[in-house]
């Protein structure tokens, strides 16, 4: 089959426009990660979606619902958190990884749900997604687009100094902590498309590529939307052209683009 042949079928159709929504916009919020040192966010708002969707094992709920539920919840405690312990953003997502690791790990044991069962939810495969989703991805992505529209000027001193920002009187923890709800949200969805350890390919690879040529803040977010949709558009079509995993060919695309970036801008 060619690729027109595959984006007849609905799942495809849907699939290619998933990624297109997803790696314009979502990749956008892996500025936000590598402004505000937030590498370990991604593996705390996982662990809390594992937490989540052991708890909705053992109430007989759905187990995915209850998992973005707590990956929702993660992500909004996790600005006032760290404002209220006084830690470094990254020693919160520390402390938020192993705390709630060790509490699903003791559920596993005391009310006997399996595992197995519970990791399996982060598996993920952007053929997967429903219309549903598909509507979810779109208005997130229109929530992301429109907060860097609205709050540009904002977010070009809160990226370039949080104190200072704060000194002029630009509301920085509101900011910062809408931006770290929207990641949160993002994580979860990006879960779906290319599973729970492929995280790194939708959302931050393309704007550690982007930061190594633009100049300035706009520069920075177009080639970042840029060079998401490459990674999400470009790996779905060469894995339906090779059949090969969907997840895996996107986080490789990725990868390739940003070993390019550094090789050309060493």
């Amino acid at each position: 089959m060619t690729v027109i042949d595959f984006l007849q079928v609905p799942i495809f159709q849907r699939a290619f426009i998933a990624s297109l929504l997803a790696g314009g916009t979502m990749s956008l919020l892996g500025i936000v990660i590598t402004t505000f040192n937030l590498t370990t966010i991604r593996f705390a708002l996982m662990h809390f979606g594992l937490l989540g969707g052991a708890i909705g094992l053992a109430l007989g709920a759905n187990p995915l619902t209850a998992a973005m539920a707590a990956i929702a919840i993660g992500s909004l405690l996790f600005g006032p958190l760290t404002d209220k312990l006084k830690l470094d953003t990254g020693l919160t997502g520390a402390f938020f990884m192993t705390g709630t690791i060790a509490l699903a790990f003791l559920l596993f044991y005391k009310a006997g749900v399996p595992a197995l069962d519970v990791f399996g939810l982060f598996t993920g495969s952007i053929l997967t997604l429903t219309r549903m989703d598909l509507w979810f991805i779109a208005i997130l992505g229109t929530v992301i687009v429109a907060t860097y529209f609205i709050f540009y000027r904002e977010l070009q001193l809160i990226f370039y100094d949080m104190e200072q920002a704060e000194w002029l009187g630009v509301p920085t923890k509101r900011i910062r902590n809408g931006l770290l709800f929207l990641t949160g949200l993002a994580i979860g969805v990006a879960m779906k498309i290319v599973g729970a350890l492929l995280i790194d390919a939708l959302i931050l690879l393309s704007a550690m590529a982007a930061s190594r040529f633009a100049k300035n803040l706009i520069q920075l977010l177009i080639l970042t939307s840029f060079f998401g949709m490459i990674t999400t558009t470009g790996g779905l079509l060469l894995s339906m052209v090779f059949d090969l995993p969907t997840g895996a060919t996107i986080t490789l695309t990725g990868v390739s683009i940003l070993l390019v970036s550094i090789i050309f801008k060493k």
